[in-house]
């Protein structure tokens, strides 16, 4: 029974493909028996040589233009032999164009470069009492603990040095 009916379906399926060519081929214009004489016609003109004839140029352009009109149909931008022509297409108008009022545009604030400050220099230590130290930028470097105060921050002494922001 499932043989019978696979049998079946593949017969349905063949007469759709067939009548599909069939279909196809009476309404394709390149399978039309006008299509197939334009076309020889064509061939012939191209075949021949072109001193043979003095209007050969222009056969030639109308066996061209006959195979378009007749094989092509509305793809060649020619008009159609057969058939009814299709409805003109309805185009809506276009959107009428608004000018907007211009303002002023807002302009961003000028921002000035923030200056980088210097890298501390590492200035020497030149003399010490109890209280603190000098050093060679003539600062007074007080003594607080084991650090040393400058008049901006704590300094880093190092190797006879002393590193201040």
């Amino acid at each position: 029974m499932l043989a019978r009916t696979v049998d079946l379906f593949r017969a349905i399926a063949l007469a759709a493909a067939f009548g599909a060519q069939v279909y196809a081929a009476n309404t394709d214009p390149l399978h039309s028996p006008e299509c197939a004489n334009a076309r020889e016609t064509l061939e012939a003109a191209l075949a021949e040589p072109a001193q043979t004839h003095r209007d050969h140029p222009e056969r030639l352009a109308r066996a061209r233009k006959q195979v378009a009109d007749l094989c092509l149909g509305r793809m060649s931008g020619h008009p159609q032999r057969a058939g009814a022509p299709e409805p003109p297409i309805a185009v809506p108008a276009p959107a009428p164009f608004i000018e907007l009022p211009r303002t002023a545009q807002a302009r961003p604030p000028v921002t000035l470069p923030v200056p980088v400050p210097a890298a501390p220099r590492a200035a020497a230590i030149t003399a010490c009492d109890p209280a603190g130290c000098w050093d060679s930028n003539g600062q007074r470097l007080n003594n607080m603990g084991p650090l040393l105060l400058g008049p901006r921050g704590a300094c880093v002494p190092l190797a006879g040095q002393a590193t201040c922001p």
